[in-house]
């Protein structure tokens, strides 16, 4: 982990997503899939996921789709990157706490222009990451 750290404080996220599916067969609903959250920076994909409690990460080419999909579903993306930073201006990532033991969060520290904010990236929910 301690590489993709040093490229998330060294570097500019610019943009985080979560995989899901549009229903198609009504009104379009996006259906987040908090399983895996997606790290953009520059050219490089980061994929952050949970096994067996623990938050792991793996750099991607690209995001496949990962789970079965109804006929009438179609995968798909969403930012969450305004959400998760609660803000759309770049930020600065300070440091990141993190203990590789089960159900442990990660918790990222940064700057958003002058004010020092915090995420809680949480593993212990059934459905994935929670975040605060």
């Amino acid at each position: 982990m301690e590489n993709f750290f040093n490229d998330l404080i060294h570097n500019t996220v610019s943009d985080v997503m979560v995989s899901g599916y549009i229903d198609t067969k009504s009104i379009p609903i996006f259906h987040p899939m908090y399983e895996k959250i997606y790290i953009f920076i520059h050219d490089d994909i980061f994929q952050i996921y949970i096994e067996d409690g623990i938050i792991k990460y793996d750099k991607l080419k690209t995001i496949d789709e990962w789970f079965e999909l109804d006929e009438d579903d179609t995968f798909s993306l969403m930012s969450i990157y305004s959400q998760l930073f609660k803000t759309e201006q770049d930020i600065s990532i300070e440091s990141i706490c993190y203990k590789g033991i089960p159900f442990s969060d990660m918790i990222i520290n940064y700057w958003d222009g002058e004010n020092k904010k915090h995420i809680y990236l949480s593993p212990n929910n059934f459905f994935g990451f929670t975040f605060l």
